[in-house]
Parts: C-alpha cells; structure tokens; sequence
C-alpha cells in the first residue's frame, strides 16, 4: 500500500514490502541525509518507523528518487528502482523482494 507520507514534512510517501509502485510517479528527494554512494554527497534519506524502515535514494542527484528499499519488522523486504523509458514514459519496477531468514 502506498499512502501519502509525514516524513518531517519531506513528503515521501509510505510503501510496505507488498506495495504495487506502478501509478506513483517520480519522487522528490529534496533532502538526502546520508551518502550511501560513499561519493561525499547525501543522496539518500532514510526513515525508521515501529513498523520498518525506508530507504529513499538518488545516485543521479537530479533532486528525485532513483530507488527505494523498504524492510518491514517482520522480515518482509522490497526494493524498486525508477526507470525513464524512452518513450517518455517512467515506472517505479520492482527489483528485489523476499522475507529475511528464510
């Protein structure tokens, strides 16, 4: 499920392991806090909740998400990348998923 986020007033949204990404569109990263890249820029903003945690990043430091992994306190994980297809059209497609120690 994706619902409108209370990040701090940033404005991400909240997704869990099982959400569909198809209809969210580009995301703004306006305040990276970390630098996952190890390049010296922050590019990615991470957000702990009771329920898990999300990492939001942009390794192209366009100022909008490129990847976004989300892990849940039960195990559950999904990660999705944002694609620019060449047609002009993007998606959110989702890389990776699955439930830790199992």
């Amino acid at each position: 499920m994706v619902t409108s986020g209370e990040f701090s007033g940033i404005g991400l949204p909240h997704i869990e392991a099982g959400s569909n990404l198809h209809d969210l569109g580009p995301v703004e990263l306006a305040h990276p806090t970390v630098d996952i890249s190890g390049d010296g820029i922050a590019d990615s903003y991470s957000h702990s909740t009771p329920n898990g945690t999300e990492v939001w990043s942009d390794y192209d430091h366009d100022g909008f998400a490129d990847h976004v992994t989300v892990v849940e306190k039960d195990g559950d994980y999904a990660a999705w990348e944002f694609r620019r297809n060449p047609d002009g059209t993007s998606e959110w497609h989702r890389t990776d998923q699955g439930k830790l120690g199992s």
